[in-house]
């Protein structure tokens, strides 16, 4: 019987009639996930429209780098951009991985711990892309004898970009789905067919927006104005933290909850505590240092 009742309402779905229903009391997404597909039995599916989320991002990082650069925003020469792109593209991606796998993913891992190089299959957590951007940040000012604070300004100005291409790769996807709800803005995807009848919070963009276009709106407005060294990385994590922690009350949990909250809101709590630190030991030891060209 329940199974005549899930065929049921799949042939009402396929009716032009009930998606045009639907339409006009939430929005209807049915977006396919790849933007390209392989052919049948190679041992990937295609391009996601996420993983393009990704390159775009990354071309987006070299643009604003060579941009600063150029007015003066920025120590950096050419090279030294395509050398940082690198190491911090390098970073976010292994971070990222690895995060999703131990903070995620743990019981898999430790079982398989082949599965770290299974990019394919997805998983990617931010909280380790935030920790492997910053070891690459690390690495690259001592490779390069350059000041830390410097060059975590500079790239903490774009980021939060990045942080919205990849949002929106998210909600192309249909990930990270959002709690259910009734308010007229409320998503229903149809790739997910009977269990997308369900209307959800478009928690994606939600994230797109307060941990993204908004921090990335505040920091240009504080990069061009010049403000001292070390303020722009501790207030875009003061930032994202914030956005992400209550973004997370609209969100489904990915996992099981850490002392009554999600994942998402117990690890932004680490970076809301490292941003107000950051802020406040610039305060003290930096005083009156601002962004620019090097004095040499």
């Amino acid at each position: 019987m329940g199974f005549r009742y899930l065929v049921l309402l799949r042939w009402a779905w396929d009716k032009f009639w009930v998606k045009f229903l639907l339409m006009l009391l939430h929005i209807v997404i049915d977006i396919d996930p790849f933007a390209i597909h392989f052919p049948a039995g190679w041992w990937v599916e295609g391009i996601r429209w996420y993983g393009v989320c990704y390159v775009v991002s990354f071309f987006l990082v070299q643009f604003f780098l060579a941009f600063y650069s150029r007015k003066g925003l920025s120590p950096l020469s050419s090279e030294e951009n395509e050398a940082l792109l690198i190491y911090f593209a390098l970073g976010a991606v292994m971070g990222g991985r690895l995060g999703y796998c131990l903070l995620y993913d743990f019981d898999n891992f430790s079982t398989n711990p082949l599965i770290f190089f299974q990019i394919w299959r997805g998983g990617m957590a931010s909280h380790g892309g935030f920790a492997g951007g910053i070891l690459a940040i690390l690495y690259f000012s001592w490779r390069y004898r350059r000041d830390r604070y410097r060059v975590g300004d500079v790239v903490s100005s774009i980021i939060p970009l990045c942080l919205m291409v990849g949002r929106l790769g998210n909600f192309v996807n249909g990930e990270l789905l959002g709690r259910e709800t009734a308010v007229p803005w409320g998503v229903i995807f149809v790739r997910d067919g009977v269990l997308g009848l369900v209307a959800r919070h478009p928690s994606p963009l939600y994230e797109a927006f307060f941990e993204g276009f908004l921090p990335f709106i505040i920091l240009q407005i504080l990069i061009y104005r010049r403000c001292c060294i070390g303020y722009l990385g501790g207030i875009f994590l003061v930032l994202y933290a914030i956005g992400r922690i209550g973004c997370e009350f609209f969100r489904e949990p990915d996992a099981g909850l850490i002392l009554g909250l999600t994942r998402g809101q117990f690890y932004s709590l680490f970076l809301l505590f490292l941003g107000i630190f950051l802020i406040i030991f610039v305060s003290r030891r930096r005083r009156g240092i601002r962004l620019g060209p090097p004095d040499n």
